[in-house]
């Protein structure tokens, strides 16, 4: 391997400045750091992080839980939000060389550029991404060579498993390491000449003169680049990439710009292990955490890794019931322990233990990681360590308003799980619970953990509004905290950030006018009042692009209960929502002229007519404007052949309850469905839109009555199932006072007391407990609903 071509001063330990290169959350790195401050006494550390946060770095010296994180979140005028995640756990390099430097008085910067100012990969949640890493193909070269797989298997060779690793080894491997990488790297990416370019502005004033070295810490990915751009700076020579990036005449491509800012903040959290973990989709440092977590405990100790882990994995096991006897553990031991020899490994190590478990414990077919045995070592590998800050860390002004409305109703999470239980039914209710309830909805909307809504009124459905309820339960986690600060990225109060959230959920739906309906019935559920109106207007959008007709009567169901009904939620007559009603009501005209005949959804469709005949009734001083252009498409949909009797019997039933056409004109549609096969099904359209209006109109029902009676045993049994369907619209007492009045109008009024048949509790109850014996029998034999 040639190294000509790389200065040999980047890893002495004796230059002005020293670059150490790290891995971020490398056990190796973090130990080998600590040493080299402790040892080399540099007058200044700089480190890769946030340069806007170093007004700040005391509050990383405060007696936090591990793992914890800086957020870095903005909101820019195109109303684009974006937050990014600066980790930290007990064996990360940055961790350790902050606190070894404040425990020896040593001056500590952070030297990154910030990340709301990086306008080319905004897309990571990770700011110490080690996607550069991934690229070129230096990586493959390395790992067919030693004969090993990926880039953690040859991180953990190189670095992590000799613990005799000297500083001055590490040094050479490692940028040697990054350099080649680098060098095989086919596109080195805008972001990263952005970013170093900022990291050499913030490093070349730090040079010493006569003094204790300054530590540079790093990505080893940048170390190099940083090196050479300071080099030639110092010896004025031609720029280098870096360097040309500072003038202006010579810029990088830079992606579209997101928009000036409107907002940005940065802040502290607490974070998991289960985030931490690269195989858990995190896209930045090492694999399985909790296993290095104990690399770092064990090599701190001087004890060997591969006993405590799998002490770990049994005891969890017993916990489940998994029954793994002492054999077997020999067994694992054994099996790992020949790994680690024939891999060459100084001791056994992951990918050991893994394979060792599969080999010693896993007796059936492995065809995924679903085994509970290796489930469970995953599990401990990954580990769970989860991060809470320390008292008196500073919060973001969403979270201080947050935890101040929750206290103001006693609310605040505790660590037992609470319930709550909230009565919001009109004339019954304390007013104070409907802020609750407006409150704890927004939480939800802003995905707080913690805060659980497990029962209550379903507004969505709206099946029984008789008594109107909510039941939650609140529980602090640690992942309260985090999801709290985190979506402090919405803005700086609850009010503020649950609009923003409504916002950005409009503007991820496509062409859905009911989940546009649904998020206003959320809206109205946090108690959004007047919503703000580039949400008003999306929602607009929204319904006028909707295409399907049945989707658009959904929504405009659930608008009409919102204008027109509602008493909880304060939506009643609001201008918004009348302004939403009328615009579905618009576009679901134009989509029912539109259809072309039903197919399979002729049900469907007729419920969706009768949303759109049951809006225009009970909002008829809103829509008004609009009863010529409805009656027209009604007139259309009646008289078109090529439709359905379902819809067509739906239609003119439509325009018989607005008064707008004869009994003729229906008894003439009659005669032409009269056959057996399509009868029902056009009264079922009729009765579902005009059930009440038919009750009331002997010469239709003696004119059903008629075509019925003439119909032969086989047309009859025939047109019985659909017929049967059609008259369900009717409740007993009315379908007894149909058949009582066509027995009068038929001159057999003396067979109407068959009509009127005595039934007392006893007979009743003896007729119920029969019905109950023939279900059981039925379901016994598995009858019920066709079932075979």
């Amino acid at each position: 391997m040639d190294y000509s071509e790389l200065n040999r001063d980047i890893y002495s330990l004796e230059s002005e400045i020293i670059f150490f290169p790290v891995r971020h959350h490398s056990p190796a790195a973090a130990r080998l750091v600590r040493q080299l401050i402790r040892d080399r006494q540099p007058s200044l550390v700089l480190i890769e992080g946030p340069s806007d946060f170093n007004d700040r770095l005391d509050e990383l010296l405060l007696p936090h839980q591990l793992p914890i994180a800086i957020y870095s979140y903005l909101h820019t005028a195109d109303n684009i939000r974006r937050g990014a995640f600066y980790p930290f756990c007990i064996y990360s390099p940055e961790w350790q060389a902050l606190q070894t430097a404040h425990s020896l008085n040593i001056p500590v910067q952070f030297i990154d550029q910030p990340w709301s100012q990086r306008e080319t990969d905004r897309q990571l949640e990770n700011a110490y991404s080690d996607e550069a890493l991934t690229r070129g193909h230096y990586v493959d070269v390395l790992c067919a060579q030693l004969g090993i797989e990926g880039l953690d298997a040859l991180w953990d060779t190189l670095f992590e498993i000799d613990d005799t690793l000297t500083i001055e080894q590490y040094m050479e491997r490692c940028h040697q390491f990054c350099w080649h990488l680098r060098q095989s790297d086919g596109h080195i990416s805008s972001s990263d000449l952005e970013r170093e370019a900022f990291m050499v502005d913030r490093i070349r004033p730090q040079i010493p003169q006569d003094r204790s070295p300054v530590l540079v810490i790093t990505g080893g990915y940048h170390s190099s680049a940083l090196h050479s751009a300071l080099q030639q700076a110092a010896n004025s020579a031609i720029p280098s990439k870096i360097a040309a990036v500072r003038d202006q005449s010579i810029t990088p491509p830079l992606a579209t710009p997101l928009g000036q800012q409107l907002a940005q903040g940065i802040a502290l959290t607490p974070y998991t292990y289960d985030r931490l973990d690269n195989l858990r989709g995190y896209n930045a440092g090492m694999p399985n955490p909790g296993f290095y977590h104990t690399v770092w405990q064990q090599r701190e100790a001087k004890q060997i890794i591969a006993p405590i882990v799998l002490q770990k994995v049994i005891q969890a096991l017993r916990k489940q019931k998994q029954i793994a006897s002492t054999a077997d553990l020999i067994a694992v031991q054994t099996l790992a322990q020949g790994l680690a020899d024939l891999r060459g490994h100084q001791e056994i190590w992951r990918s050991d233990l893994i394979d060792g478990v599969i080999g010693g414990l896993v007796k059936d077919d492995l065809s995924s990681d679903t085994h509970p045995f290796l489930a469970t070592l995953q599990e401990i590998l990954r580990g769970s360590d989860r991060g809470i800050l320390a008292p008196g860390t500073p919060l973001p002004p969403l979270v201080r308003d947050l935890h101040q409305r929750l206290q103001e109703f006693e609310l605040l999470p505790t660590e037992t799980k609470r319930s709550v239980e909230l009565n919001l039914t009109p004339n019954l209710s304390i007013p104070a619970q409907r802020h609750v309830s407006a409150l704890l909805h927004s939480l939800r909307l802003l995905q707080i953990t913690g805060i659980q809504a497990i029962g209550g009124t379903d507004f969505a459905t709206r099946v029984d509004l008789t008594d109107i309820w909510e039941h939650w339960e609140l529980q602090w986690t640690p992942d309260f905290d985090s999801s709290s600060i985190e979506a402090a990225i919405y803005g700086a109060t609850v009010t503020e950030a649950t609009i923003a959230k409504l916002q950005e959920r409009a503007n991820g739906i496509e062409r859905n006018a009911e989940q546009a309906a649904l998020l206003l019935l959320d809206a109205a559920l946090a108690r959004v009042d007047g919503l703000a109106e580039p949400l008003t207007e999306r929602l607009i959008q929204l319904v006028q692009q909707e295409g399907n007709f049945l989707g658009l009567a959904r929504s405009l169901g659930h608008l009409l209960y919102l204008y027109r009904y509602d008493e909880v939620l304060g939506t009643k007559q609001q201008a918004h929502v009348a302004q939403l009603l009328a615009t579905a009501f618009q576009r679901g005209l134009w989509l029912l002229d539109s259809l072309g005949a039903a197919g399979g959804e002729e049900a469907a469709l007729l419920k969706g007519l009768g949303s759109l005949v049951e809006a225009y009734q009970r909002s008829l001083h809103l829509l008004v404007d609009y009863r010529d252009p409805l009656l027209a498409v009604l007139q259309r949909v009646s008289q078109d052949r090529q439709q359905s009797p379902l819809l067509r019997g739906g239609a003119i039933g439509s325009l018989w309850v607005l008064g707008e056409t004869p009994l003729e004109q229906i008894l003439l549609l009659l005669n032409e469905y009269a056959q057996p096969e399509q009868l029902g099904d056009f009264l079922t359209g009729l009765f579902h839109i005009a059930r009440e209006t038919t009750q009331r109109d002997g010469q239709l029902i003696a004119s059903i009555n008629e075509a019925v009676c003439a119909y032969t045993d086989d047309d009859f049994l025939a047109a019985l199932p659909s017929m049967r369907l059609a008259f369900a619209y009717f409740t007993p007492r009315e379908k007894q006072a149909i058949a009582k009045n066509l027995l009068q109008d038929s001159g057999s009024s003396d067979l109407s007391d068959l009509l009127d048949l005595p039934l007392g509790l006893e007979v009743a109850t003896q007729a119920l407990a029969l019905e109950s014996q023939v279900f059981q029998l039925i379901d016994r034999y598995g009858l019920r609903r066709g079932s075979q």
